[in-house]
């Protein structure tokens, strides 16, 4: 056998081995039988094969659409379909059900759900519609009257098939009908990033105050985080996956990093907000914190924490969140501390940070505050 042929047969077998790794993986996310689970390259090839679309589940992006279906009985198309697979698609299939991939599509089918009951509550306040209803995310509409609903719907861009039904497929889509349909936006927003050391997808909601959800494997960094979204009175949801057997560097930077984008997205253009706040003693500490959120990034700190970790979080660390967040989220963060006990002086800060949050993101009119008209 020549070493052309040999090394194919092995690059096969390796596909072979990977797609079903990809099986069982699946398999036991959804709760069903390996055997009964089968891979497309496209969710158009569903269509050829003749699948309820409720057993259909993309996994990859649109770049790579592996496509999951779940089958009562063998289908032979399907088999075939399954072997034109690729190495790319599969490994978009494996990447795809890593945990912190699984809750940012978890989160974002959460935010398209939400979006698309502000949708139909939108329709539902037309006089051209008598309801309108979603399932998954397809929207139906009953007309009223169908001849002034359309005229209406060309307003804001949208031309409907004769079903009157239609197709929201992410986020971004749902926000700009939503926008489209004048109905009240949500200072909500969700963050993934992802580096060599780091998967990490935060979520914020201003607009409410549970859940608060963090997991980053630094145990003293997720009570500092959860005293920021307590005290700020806002929900906040932290996945990580990071390289803490190194140390800690990298996970609570890139967490704070991406905190601070998701505040930023959330915050929008701005508009209304109260945008500056905070100072709280905590025992022996008196710690205080003053933002600006001027969409410019600058940060100061001051003080001298003893000691060099408090569990697992080192304590040099602090200074460097608040900078973190100070560069994504395009504002000036000064902190002041002093104290005798590490924990109480870390702690302090996270607190009066929540605080000054609080009071800096508060909506108090429908202005920009400043007198150059931006932020």
């Amino acid at each position: 056998m020549n070493s052309d042929l040999l090394s194919f047969r092995r690059v096969g077998l390796a596909l072979v081995s990977r797609l079903e790794t990809l099986r069982q993986r699946y398999a036991a996310q959804a709760g069903c039988e390996p055997s009964g689970v089968v891979f497309l390259p496209s969710p158009e090839a569903v269509d050829l094969i003749g699948v309820d679309a409720a057993d259909v589940e993309q996994l990859g992006p649109v770049e790579a659409p592996i496509t999951a279906v779940r089958l009562a009985s063998p289908n032979p198309d399907a088999a075939r379909w399954e072997a034109l697979l690729s190495d790319g698609l599969v490994e978009a299939g494996l990447t795809a059900l890593l945990p912190v991939a699984m809750a940012s599509k978890k989160k974002q089918n959460s935010d398209i759900e939400d979006k698309i009951k502000v949708v139909l509550r939108a329709f539902e306040a037309w006089n051209e519609i008598e309801s309108a209803s979603a399932v998954g995310d397809r929207i139906s509409l009953t007309w009223a009257d169908e001849a002034a609903a359309r005229v209406r719907l060309s307003v804001i861009g949208l031309e409907l098939p004769d079903s009157g039904q239609f197709r929201v497929l992410s986020v971004d889509e749902a926000r700009a009908l939503a926008a489209r349909l004048a109905a009240p936006a949500t200072r909500s927003a969700s963050v993934r990033r992802t580096t060599k050391e780091t998967d990490i997808l935060v979520s914020v909601n201003l607009e409410q105050s549970t859940p608060v959800r963090i997991s980053t494997g630094v145990e003293y960094f997720d009570h500092m985080l959860e005293q920021i979204a307590k005290h700020g009175g806002f929900s906040l949801e932290v996945d990580c996956e990071g390289d803490v057997g190194i140390d800690a560097h990298h996970t609570i930077e890139d967490v704070a990093l991406a905190f601070g984008d998701a505040l930023a997205k959330a915050l929008g253009d701005r508009r209304g907000i109260g945008r500056f706040g905070f100072e709280l003693p905590m025992d022996e500490t008196r710690a205080g914190v003053w933002i600006d959120l001027s969409g410019r990034p600058f940060s100061k700190f001051d003080g001298n924490i003893p000691g060099e970790r408090v569990g697992e979080f080192p304590v040099e660390m602090t200074s460097h969140v608040f900078r973190s967040i100070a560069d994504s989220l395009k504002a000036a963060i000064h902190v002041s501390v002093e104290g005798e006990n590490a924990h109480h002086m870390i702690e302090a800060c996270f607190k009066a940070f929540g605080r000054t949050l609080r009071q800096a993101v508060k909506v108090e009119g429908d202005a920009i505050p400043s007198t150059k008209g931006v932020l």
